[in-house]
């Protein structure tokens, strides 16, 4: 049994929200290096909806080290999980745009 690599240190670089949405860059830290990714954020009745994608760089790259497209898979839906429960920090510029 092989254990699944997943992100640690989540930083959200920056941020914007206009009404209920929100677009965001960020980057996570698996092994000893740090990745790139992009989402949204969109507040909803029954709470947020998070969908995350990786910079096609860190893709290529975690594809090149061995990391299967199904633990790719994981990797982004362990992002989407942490950013919905609050498990990130914030390292950079948030801005608020008007409706």
């Amino acid at each position: 049994m092989s254990i699944e690599p997943l992100p640690e240190d989540i930083e959200i670089d920056s941020a914007e929200t206009q009404g209920r949405v929100s677009t965001f860059s960020g980057r996570f830290l698996l092994g000893n290096q740090r990745y790139r990714f992009n989402g949204i954020a969109v507040m909803t009745i029954g709470g947020p909806t998070v969908g995350v994608s990786l910079s096609s760089e860190a893709e290529a790259e975690l594809l090149s080290k061995g990391i299967s497209r199904e633990q790719l898979e994981n990797i982004i839906a362990e992002l989407q999980r942490r950013i919905v429960e609050g498990g990130f920090r914030l390292g950079g510029d948030i801005r608020f745009l008007g409706d």
